[in-house]
């Protein structure tokens, strides 16, 4: 049976900060972009150069031509299982904890070549690696995933733009500035009846989206969206205004777990008054870290 026409379950989305999710229906647990070593970066090329800080930071500090400390210990508190780990793109923030995650869960990896070659050369065994370009709708045991052709976000005041792809003869470890993109995707996904869609930044192509009908749209929602003409307008009109937006990699990832997200949040609250002015019924919510969403089997959102 095609996964969303299947019984309504409840489901449970747990945000793990900057573009990660877990999202369960109990029977399967896919992860999006699982990035939890909240990296304090110096002299990175594209967007803030270096890292927010706190007073007393502990974080040692990785020039973008080193190689940066996994935090496994973290990534192990928050991921005991996983059937499916989807990348949107390869960047540091979203790839450098799937291997560990991988290798621990046995998940199946799904991502771009250079996501693939990552994973390969990080030990995930090849039977674990489906590389997408997007166009792809994958149908498994418990679960569909339609990959979407997508983009970047605009980055350094639209002049972000990078061609370049890891290497399949990449050897490991990784400095971070061999995390490149290497192309962006989003997913459909449908799990426990219901359709999900997820972006991993924020930009999109909106012919490969219009039509979509997802019950719950995973928009990205930090500043970087305002380098595209009317994001949040353009896109919810595209996806039938759904009924449910969760506001994601809204949160300045560069600070380590714990400190203060305020100047974050109140930009993520500039997307939920977008959000409300081209589609007044839709529900928004702006995830803390670690925080879990619960549907139940209507469709509604219950408190966590």
């Amino acid at each position: 049976m095609h996964a969303v026409r299947a019984r309504r379950a409840e489901l449970r989305l747990t945000h793990f900060g900057a573009a990660g999710w877990s999202i369960t229906d109990g029977a399967a647990t896919l992860l999006l972009d699982p990035y939890f070593s909240r990296v304090r970066f110096k002299n990175r090329p594209y967007g803030a150069p270096d890292a927010a800080t706190v007073p007393r930071d502990p974080r040692p500090v990785v020039d973008y031509t080193e190689v940066p400390t996994h935090d496994t210990g973290t990534v192990d508190r928050h991921v005991a299982r996983a059937d499916f780990v989807l990348l949107s793109h390869s960047h540091f923030n979203h790839a450098m904890d799937m291997p560990h995650i991988a290798r621990k869960t046995s998940a199946t990896v799904i991502g771009t070549e250079s996501t693939a070659n990552i994973a390969r050369a990080s030990g995930v065994p090849d039977a674990q690696i489906i590389t997408a370009r997007g166009g792809e709708d994958f149908e498994f045991d418990r679960v569909s995933i339609k990959v979407i052709p997508s983009l970047h976000s605009a980055l350094s005041n639209k002049h972000y733009w990078s061609s370049a792809a890891i290497p399949r003869d990449v050897k490991m470890p990784l400095r971070l500035k061999d995390y490149v993109e290497g192309g962006t995707l989003a997913y459909m996904v449908r799990i426990g009846g219901r359709q999900l869609l997820l972006f991993g930044g924020m930009n999109y192509i909106e012919r490969e989206v219009a039509g979509l009908r997802p019950d719950v749209a995973l928009i990205a929602a930090a500043k970087p969206r305002r380098e595209i003409h009317d994001y949040t307008g353009r896109l919810l009109r595209a996806l039938g205004r759904p009924r449910i937006v969760v506001a994601t990699h809204w949160d300045n990832q560069g600070l380590p777990f714990g400190a203060p997200q305020d100047e974050a949040r109140a930009e993520a609250d500039t997307f939920v008054a977008e959000v409300k002015a081209v589609s007044p019924r839709t529900r928004v919510v702006v995830p803390a870290h670690f925080q879990t969403i619960v549907l139940d089997g209507r469709g509604a959102l219950k408190k966590s």
